[in-house]
């Protein structure tokens, strides 16, 4: 998503190689599409490395420790399986190894089975393309809530242009650089960075601007103390989007986004989007819109809406070409 890479003046941490894990995923699983997807979209960090189908990448879990991964896939589509070599600086037991193995397995999403979201193509002709176009694609999760927060923080009223600005600024001037495998990888800051930074250095040093306050107001409480994704995750959704809406400066828009619940998170982009593939048509005010398209999408769709919604925002130029539509510039 961030065009700018990070400031290799950094200070980088150098990582070991620790262990080996193997995952295996439930089918169909394409582990390109998934951990590469066709938006541009991460996987942990706008700053990984996606070379020969093989992803490095960093991951910080939930007591705080960054990890560096290096990914591929070992199986195929149908019989799917993936390898993972991760370093550390430092002794990897086995009760780590086993929090870091949960923690993989929710981030890759291996174990969702997409069955009856696959079986909506019988019955709805979009679901039938999207699944045709981009069989396999799962979506994808942290376990760092702070960084999910920071992604819809920055998100909000903005262009991407202007997010990508200010999340790759967060990054180079406070989050972290590790180097393994012949790679440097620079993660999303920490909370507690953050909650240490002041509301002037936020606003000047990542052109946050008014976000700073409630970035800063945000780092603080998950400091403190705030449900993992992973126990987001085991809330119902509707109480999960209650909890991330405590955050001052977290709205329905940003609780979609954060929620491992996975949303129906329109904004006036997407709501134009999804506008012309419902209704052959832009709305006159996208913005008004959005409550009336969320409510057809909950009818057509129901639970399997938030991967639609995935699904559509990876495949514009392939639907473009399907309805004769001009999906990637509206």
């Amino acid at each position: 998503m961030i065009g700018a890479r990070f400031d290799r003046g950094m200070k980088s941490r150098e990582l070991k190689h620790s262990a080996v894990l193997d995952f295996s995923a439930v089918p169909p699983y394409d582990f390109v599409l998934t951990v590469h997807k066709p938006g541009g979209w991460s996987l942990l960090t706008p700053e990984e490395v996606f070379e020969n189908e093989v992803l490095w990448t960093a991951m910080r879990v939930p007591t705080g420790e960054l990890f560096g991964l290096k990914l591929t896939s070992i199986g195929t589509v149908e019989k799917p399986r993936v390898r993972c070599w991760v370093y550390s600086d430092h002794k990897f037991g086995r009760v780590e190894k086993a929090n870091l193995s949960r923690a993989i397995n929710f981030t890759l999403n291996l174990k969702e089975d997409l069955k009856e979201f696959y079986a909506l193509s019988r019955r709805d002709s979009l679901v039938r393309a999207l699944t045709e176009d981009l069989c396999g694609l799962r979506n994808t999760k942290t376990p760092d809530v702070f960084s999910r927060l920071i992604l819809a923080v920055t998100l909000q009223m903005a262009p991407i242009s202007r997010s990508d600005q200010m999340m790759g600024l967060l990054i180079s001037e406070f989050g972290e650089s590790v180097r393994f495998d012949g790679k440097e990888i620079a993660y999303w800051p920490s909370a507690a960075i953050v909650a240490e930074a002041s509301v002037r250095e936020l606003e000047r040093r990542c052109k946050l601007g008014y976000r700073a306050k409630a970035l800063k107001g945000i780092a603080g409480v998950v400091r403190r103390g705030f449900p993992s994704l992973e126990e987001l995750e085991t809330m119902l959704p509707d109480e999960a989007r209650a909890r991330l809406m405590e955050l001052k400066g977290i709205g329905d828009y940003s609780a979609d986004i954060v929620s491992p619940h996975f949303g129906f998170a329109l904004d006036v982009w997407s709501a134009k989007i999804f506008s012309l593939l419902m209704f052959g048509k832009v709305p006159e005010n996208p913005r008004e819109a959005i409550p009336r398209i969320k409510r057809i999408a909950e009818e057509r769709w129901g639970k399997w809406r938030g991967y639609v919604f995935i699904y559509v925002l990876h495949d514009l130029k392939n639907l473009s070409r399907r309805y004769g539509l001009n999906l990637t510039e509206v």
